[in-house]
């Protein structure tokens, strides 16, 4: 007991010590800029299409030998439209007919997301909610060979539910390196760029299986009762600083964000005898790629984003990467200003 307490003291020094770092940079005068131009007051109409998913992976202990039960959603293709102009800012997207995987051997998932972001004094805010329910397990022929063979592989879960909250903030040393010109909608780089940056982010996440076993009965470990939990959660805050780069040639340009840090994170898992709660750091990185080819009139761009989410026990590890990929194409009405 005071050896957990002396560590949750130890992390609350790292924590507040680092709050003081951010704010103490933060407070800096910027005297470097980049050159953005700016098309804040155009009217942007574009349309996208890409694809969302969250694959898992659960590390454990089974038989006396390390396993790794990979877990895939069913990844269905999305179509979206959103305008921009000023202050304003609106999109909607609507799933498409069918999915990618054939649901013979991956179920058929139900993917839901809500989400908003803005600017405010040199800090961007980024705010999204993800729920994905119904993965497969695969290759579970390997754990169970007598009920899945090759023609049937995967342990479809129909049931199986993960949710991710996440409030993120973004902030870069040089002045007018923004994600509004990172994105390169409403603003693009006209050359070479790059400033360092620090990511603030509050996340609460984790999986469950109402009220049934997150792994299947046949990876169960009579010494180890996590892996009978049906759920696994986590509510975490930390700091990631990074690198941001632009390049432009031409028209052509893409711009990356890399980063990593670590967050304080409370975890906990629930089995239908009991439940377990934890405090520790976790490890976390910020990765985001766009580039495409954009004019003054028209954009061709390629976003990606990258969420890496975990939570570690002794001899189990759930980590999940909510990935988005998109193609956005859009046109620029010439401002009458």
């Amino acid at each position: 007991m005071k050896e957990n307490f002396c560590n949750i003291i130890n992390i609350k020094i790292l924590f507040f010590s680092v709050l003081y770092v951010f704010s103490s940079l933060i407070s800096f005068s910027q005297k470097d800029s980049v050159s953005v131009t700016n098309y804040r007051n155009n009217f942007v109409f574009y349309n996208d299409i890409g694809f969302n998913t969250a694959p898992f992976n659960i590390e454990t202990i089974h038989n006396k030998l390390p396993i790794k039960a990979k877990y895939r959603n069913n990844i269905h293709d999305f179509y979206g439209i959103g305008c921009n102009y000023k202050w304003f800012s609106l999109r909607f997207n609507i799933q498409l007919p069918g999915s990618i995987k054939p649901a013979k051997n991956y179920g058929n998932s139900k993917y839901f997301h809500l989400g908003f972001d803005f600017t405010y004094k040199k800090v961007f805010f980024d705010v999204d909610f993800y729920r994905y329910r119904g993965f497969a397990l695969i290759d579970a022929f390997e754990y169970n060979p007598s009920k899945f063979n090759n023609d049937n592989p995967n342990d479809i879960q129909s049931n199986l539910v993960t949710k991710s909250f996440s409030i993120n903030m973004w902030y870069f040393h040089k002045k007018n390196f923004t994600i509004s010109a990172i994105r390169g909608k409403t603003a693009v780089f006209n050359k070479l760029a790059y400033t360092w940056y620090l990511k603030s982010t509050i996340n609460s996440f984790g999986l469950n299986n109402d009220d049934s076993p997150i792994l299947p009965n046949y990876l169960f470990d009579l010494n180890n009762t996590k892996t009978s939990a049906y759920a696994i959660r986590a509510f975490d805050i930390g700091l990631v600083p990074g690198i941001a780069f632009a390049y432009v040639k031409n028209y052509w340009n893409c711009s990356v964000l890399a980063g990593y840090g670590a967050v304080i994170q409370e975890k906990s898992f629930h089995t239908n005898q009991n439940g377990r709660y934890f405090i520790g750091l976790a490890p976390r990185f910020d990765i985001r790629v766009m580039g495409g080819y954009n004019t003054p009139s028209w954009f061709l761009m390629l976003h990606t984003d990258f969420d890496n989410k975990s939570i570690e026990f002794s001899s189990l590890k759930y980590s999940q990467t909510y990935l988005s990929i998109r193609l956005v194409g859009g046109y620029r009405f010439k401002s009458k200003n």
